[in-house]
């Protein structure tokens, strides 16, 4: 799915061998299973085990659509994709294969698609999920290679971190929108809106989980659900203050990567790309810059990691390195029309 429309694709199936084995330079082992339930250990949401009951994958047979095969089929295909895209975009500095714990796939038809992870996928059956979930996937893998291994200074999975790399999502898919026929249609996220800086109450973690439960309406009244049971455990661990003053790091993420997109859409992808996969290995070096470029009398507000200054001087300062600075308008237009304060910046 696609912007609300159907796109079908042929591909090759070369990463299935003769005897039906999984044979990509990432991926050892595929699992599938049917999700029964979902059990948040102390109810705790980021701790949580899964029942299932395990499904013998046949790749002998001719594939069915949104069959248990077509599924699996489907992930490994657009997974490898965003690596490969990955790859090229940084030079091949990221080893996905430094963790072991992700060759090895699983896949899930369940009726909680939301909580998919880099290497757990859950389908609803019958839908027909945009590949931005698998590329987003990815990209969480990237990233924390990117900042764990590189050592780019996100320290977490802050908005500025999410949002550069949810602009990659949206590149790869060469569409604005994630989450199409996998979230609800109020969570999915949308890169072509206008968001405004800074940040207010409408990217609370409470509205999140808000939305969650308006969109799941049904499945909450039943307890037992597994919809249930998560918004339980989220209201059970997060107190007030975290629920009102904490932003969810995917939609606040949304406020730089609608930016990013916004200058995509006028000088193009592969500029856009380049420019802000440059920026990224260069991060920690602009954010040292800040004396030399941030106005002196606002600068002690920043706080000590990556913020959305210092990705608006490195796009400025790669633009004239790759491209004479040609795209320095539309990328200092943009940021002011999102609400950066720009007029912070020195510009020499």
């Amino acid at each position: 799915m696609k912007e609300g429309v159907l796109h079908s694709e042929i591909i090759s199936l070369d990463f299935i061998d003769k005897n039906g084995n999984i044979n990509t330079p990432y991926i050892d082992t595929l699992k599938f299973n049917y999700l029964d339930s979902l059990n948040f250990i102390d109810m705790n949401p980021d701790n949580v085990k899964q029942f299932s009951t395990p499904y013998k994958l046949d790749f002998s047979k001719k594939i069915e659509l949104y069959s248990p095969e077509y599924y699996s089929i489907y992930t490994i295909y657009n997974t490898t994709k965003a690596m490969e895209y990955y790859n090229k975009l940084f030079d091949n500095k990221i080893d996905f294969n430094e963790n072991k714990v992700y060759r090895t796939i699983e896949v899930s038809i369940g009726d909680i698609s939301a909580l998919t992870s880099p290497n757990f996928y859950i389908y609803e059956k019958g839908t027909n999920t945009s590949p931005s979930i698998c590329f987003h996937e990815v990209g969480h893998r990237a990233f924390w290679y990117i900042e764990d291994d590189l050592g780019i200074k996100f320290k977490g999975l802050s908005v500025i971190h999410m949002g550069l790399l949810e602009y990659f999502t949206v590149s790869l898919n060469n569409s604005p929108l994630v989450g199409e026929d996998c979230f609800p249609t109020e969570m999915v996220r949308n890169a072509e809106e206008l968001y405004n800086y800074p940040l207010d109450e409408s990217f609370t973690l409470r509205r999140t989980l808000e939305l969650f439960a308006e969109s799941y309406s049904d499945k909450i009244e039943d307890s037992t659900s597994n919809v249930a049971k998560y918004i339980a455990a989220c209201y059970a661990t997060y107190d007030d203050e975290i629920l009102d003053n904490i932003f969810d790091n995917h939609r606040g993420a949304m406020v730089l990567t609608s930016t990013l997109w916004r200058v995509r859409q006028v000088i193009g992808q592969e500029k856009m790309d380049k420019l802000v996969a440059q920026t990224i290995l260069n991060l920690n070096e602009f954010m040292d810059e800040r004396v030399d470029f941030f106005s002196k009398e606002h600068i002690n507000s920043l706080q000590n990691r990556i913020e959305w200054c210092d990705v608006f001087w490195g796009l400025i300062q790669k633009d004239k390195e790759f491209f004479n600075g040609e795209n320095a308008t539309v990328i200092t237009t943009e940021f002011k029309k999102t609400g950066y304060l720009i007029d912070l910046i020195i510009f020499q």
